[in-house]
């Protein structure tokens, strides 16, 4: 039972140090805007505002995010995917008259419990990199390309 507690503490603990990581880039954002305006890399009429969400999207810590988000959900949903697929288990062993060898607790159906939770967890991570990457924002040289009119 301690597991479940440090499982926890350690995922409270990641997703902690995510917001403090978001909270310092945009911190860092308006550092960054001095720099590039005293080496002249970007218009002088560029705002704070403006130019922090262009460097929030592309220099934070997104991969992260959508991996905790993940990592989250497993850990929520782990409880209830095994609960139902055991009670759709369970049906197809009362259909087939009970058979010892499909009984749950056998080998076959915690081998079928360990397959399905695989596929489920790479159907998720399949989904959250589809996103990731049909979302993936510009870097911060293309950003700063286009703050200075394409050129």
């Amino acid at each position: 039972m301690l597991i479940y507690y440090f499982a926890i503490a350690g995922l409270l603990a990641w997703g902690i140090s995510l917001g403090w990581r978001w909270k310092e880039t945009r911190a860092f954002a308006p550092d960054v805007l001095a720099a590039k305006k005293r080496d002249k890399e970007i218009p002088e009429d560029v705002t704070d505002v403006e130019f922090t969400d262009l460097y929030l999207r592309s220099e934070g810590p997104r991969g992260e995010t959508y991996f905790f988000a993940c990592a989250a959900i497993l850990f929520l949903l782990l409880g209830p995917f095994v609960a139902g697929f055991n009670a759709v288990w369970n049906m197809f062993w009362l259909m087939s008259g009970k058979s010892p060898v499909f009984e749950t607790g056998t080998l076959i159906h915690t081998f079928m419990v360990f397959l399905t939770f695989m596929f489920a967890t790479i159907g998720l991570l399949a989904i959250a990199m589809r996103r990731y990457y049909a979302l993936m924002p510009p870097n911060l040289k293309q950003v700063i390309r286009d703050l200075n009119g394409g050129a």
